[in-house]
């Protein structure tokens, strides 16, 4: 923990700076400088009939119960199947969403990042009502870890000052491009949808795949 101590000033910080940026207090970022590290974390075939887009707050329990119960679903019958492409795409509407996504993209590795995404959402209430930030970036190393991410890693990836700033000038792109205003949101085939159950879901990917 002692080198969790001696940097954790310096981390809380510059996140506290983002999420400002986030909340549209003055703090800028140089745009030109970001979007060109990004990746997209998409699992399924590139060239299938249907992408299907989620856009997901971590800290959201909405986005939560859909992983659990509607999306091993739909990974089974349309993922792996290769009927539809599955993109997921975050929302940060707090420092501990944020925090999370650079948690869950700590590697760059697409299965690692789902994998990731598994723990983050079904431990979900473990970490992100925690009261203090330490106890939640804590939590999310011990997250971190039970992936198989070292420790010193884990942190380097949560004090990664050019990613996080690139994360939210591409959710500020995303936000806009889609009229995102609630988690989750579906885009299918660049129509948008609220939330809505697997049936719902089922018939709407049913009928996009007759198109």
């Amino acid at each position: 923990m002692k080198l969790w101590k001696i940097k954790k000033f310096w981390i809380s910080s510059y996140l506290v700076l983002v999420f400002m940026f986030i909340t549209g207090f003055s703090f800028a970022a140089d745009s030109s400088k970001v979007g060109s590290k990004y990746i997209e974390m998409s699992k399924g075939n590139n060239n299938a009939p249907v992408v299907f887009v989620e856009y997901a707050s971590l800290t959201c329990p909405a986005c939560a119960a859909f992983h659990k119960n509607v999306f091993p679903k739909l990974n089974k019958e349309y993922v792996e199947t290769g009927k539809i492409k599955f993109i997921h795409r975050e929302i940060y509407f707090d420092r501990a969403g944020l925090w999370a996504a650079l948690t869950a993209r700590c590697t760059n590795v697409v299965n690692r990042y789902f994998g990731m995404l598994d723990l983050l959402y079904s431990e979900q209430q473990m970490w992100s009502r925690s009261e203090s930030n330490d106890e939640i970036v804590n939590a999310l190393l011990k997250i971190s870890a039970k992936s198989g991410i070292e420790k010193e890693k884990a942190i380097s990836c949560l004090e990664d000052q050019e990613k996080a700033l690139e994360l939210v000038n591409q959710y500020q792109v995303y936000v806009n491009q889609d009229g995102i205003e609630s988690t989750p949101t579906f885009v299918i085939n660049e129509k948008k949808y609220t939330n809505r159950s697997y049936e719902e879901l089922r018939e709407i990917i049913e009928k996009e795949l007759k198109n």
